[in-house]
């Protein structure tokens, strides 16, 4: 199945939903817009030797599925369903009746699966607000199913379509991007490696007409800052975006509350130390901001939350060591009683670190602080060991500096479990003059075990990723197999190197499986296969050297920053 980059699909699929409730009068269009193709094989479908995995056939279905909520702070509820066959080469078109109820919000997902029912494309938009005065298009861009594609508006040219970053062709480093609650993709700073300078500047890719509009420039420039989503109720919610770096060894100290639909940022008042290389995550709406470097690695971790109809800040709790350069995983405790309230209880893991900010010369987070559970109010050491008790990846005496964790929820089994994904960094290798550092040749998947312990199972990877960047891909509810999409970046510990042939994209398969020697289940983690050789985009050689990702409600992931968007298909039928 491996083929050149992209190749895929050529046909651009339309189909009408046409309302007919009294008073609903519009016309909906939702276009399917496709990766490029670059071959140009399925312009060709009678050629026996050509690769059609990726064209969309006679012998094609579509599956769109349909949610709809009617206030933006409710949980979508499931609709309707259409399977939609294609009835000719030039793709499929349909027209059915059903009411789109104005004042109402969507959220549009498409499956195309091929003539032995294997799922090969997927895309999704969400927020999609429906008001009967206007009549709509709204685009939906698929990608192949585990494997990344470069977003173009249009196949046939791709050179003018395809959504762009505001870097050069010589990549980035340390841009920060996050997903809007309408599917929509919000990116910021960074450093240009080709300009050799800070940007200040932002971007909010619009997935629903797969454009991207420059907004409001960052009132500082900034690099190695964070970014996150804040659920403040409104249609897009709000960016947390701040801290971080605003020129060489120049902290910064100023966070700013990002508006989308008023295209402004409002001074926060968070409190923190100027530092750089902080974490950011988002947990039931509210944001997390973990560690971060100064002089030193700094401990508190701050909760800002915007519940309250004000946007606020605390202490949520202060991390037994100091660090930057660290992995956080989301590993809360979610419980939905039986009027289907649900109530989300915050915990944290940490991994790893440095601390301290000087690249090339960390000082690595080692001993019994190398990994920190973080619930209300207080930071528990871990314990950490393989599966035999011992560490044979020597994580507490070499450490792990910069790699990405994944929280997985494992609901294969009736008592749900959630674990973390683990991989990249980079580990230091022997001491004094003889100190050298390598990237990390492991995947690892960490699991509770007892009480403040974790155990980790290790596997071997050819990917090596000194700086990664990851999301959790989409999959469907009691799948044993859950997926991660990483952006490698590069296995050059430093980042004032690159090189585009190290770029690797690449989606994780997380599952239990039977370990024979010790008996057994343990967590494995590896690789996928990809039906993209090598990879890579053969249009650019922008590198990007630690990410940015995006993912959004619909688990759909965005790779970010060098000079294109990305997207990785999901497996999520939401």
């Amino acid at each position: 199945m491996k083929r050149l980059f992209f190749l895929s699909l050529a046909f651009i699929l339309a189909f009408m939903l046409i309302s007919c409730d009294s008073g609903n009068t519009g016309d909906f269009k939702i276009t399917l817009k496709l990766p490029i193709d670059y071959e140009s094989v399925c312009n060709d479908l009678d050629d026996p030797n050509s690769d059609y995995t990726y064209c969309i056939n006679e012998s094609d279905q579509v599956m769109l599925s349909i949610y709809s909520k009617s206030n933006i702070a409710d949980d979508y509820v499931y609709a309707d369903r259409k399977l939609i066959k294609v009835t000719d080469n030039k793709g499929g078109k349909e027209e059915f009746i059903r009411s789109l109820k104005k004042g109402a919000y969507y959220r549009f997902f498409v499956e195309v699966t091929n003539s032995n029912e294997k799922l090969k494309l997927t895309g999704g938009i969400d927020g999609v607000y429906y008001d009967d005065k206007n009549n709509y298009d709204v685009d939906i861009f698929l990608a192949p199913v585990g494997d990344f594609a470069r977003v173009v508006a249009d196949r046939g040219d791709a050179g003018k379509t395809s959504l762009k970053s505001y870097f050069g062709e010589g990549g980035s480093k340390g841009a920060a991007a996050v997903a809007l609650k309408d599917g929509s993709i919000y990116m910021a700073g960074g450093f240009d490696l080709e300009e050799e300078e800070v940007s200040k500047k932002a971007v909010v890719f619009d997935m629903q007409s797969i454009s991207k509009n420059e907004v409001k420039d960052l009132p500082v420039t900034l690099y190695d800052h964070i970014a996150a989503l804040l659920d403040d109720g409104t249609e897009t919610g709000k960016i947390v975006v701040g801290l971080g770096m605003t020129e060489e060894d120049q902290l910064n100290a100023s966070v700013w509350i990002y508006d989308p639909k008023n295209n402004k940022y409002d001074l926060f008042a968070l409190g923190a130390p100027e530092m750089t290389k902080a974490k950011a995550i988002t947990i039931d709406g509210d944001v997390y901001i973990v560690g971060g470097c100064s002089n030193k690695g700094e401990a508190g971790v701050y909760r800002i939350s915007a519940k309250t109809g004000s946007v606020v800040s605390e202490t949520f709790a202060t991390l037994k060591q100091g660090r930057c350069n660290h992995a956080i995983a989301d590993v809360s405790i979610v419980n939905v009683d039986e009027n289907g309230v649900k109530t989300v209880t915050p915990r944290i893991l940490v991994i790893g670190g440095s601390t301290d900010a000087k690249e090339g010369k960390e000082t690595p987070v080692l001993g019994e602080n190398f990994a920190e559970l973080v619930t209300q109010g207080v930071s528990t050491p871990m314990a950490v060991a393989d599966r035999n008790g011992g560490d044979d990846a020597e994580l507490k005496t070499k450490g792990l500096i910069s790699p990405a964790a994944v929280g997985v929820l494992m609901d294969d089994k009736e008592e749900t479990e959630t674990v973390v994904a683990v991989l990249g960094g980079y580990l230091r290798n022997g001491e004094g003059d003889a100190e050298t550092w390598v990237s990390n040749p492991s995947l690892l998947v960490f699991s509770e075990k007892g009480e403040n312990t974790l155990v980790y199972d290790k596997n071997g990877t050819a990917n090596e990723c000194a700086r990664p960047s990851a999301a959790l891909l989409g999959s469907e509810e009691k799948n044993v197999i859950k997926y991660v999409a990483v952006n490698c970046g590069t296995q050059e510990i430093d980042r004032i190197k690159r090189n585009a042939t190290d770029q690797v994209v690449f989606v994780l398969q997380v599952k239990r499986v039977k370990d024979s020697d010790l008996g057994i289940e343990v967590f494995s983690s590896s690789v996928k296969d990809s039906l993209m050789e090598g990879n890579n985009d053969p249009e650019s050689d922008a590198i990007i050297l630690d990410g940015p990702v995006a993912v959004d409600a619909l688990g759909q992931v965005f790779m970010l920053g060098g000079q294109y968007v990305y997207q990785v298909g999901s497996y999520a039928v939401p």
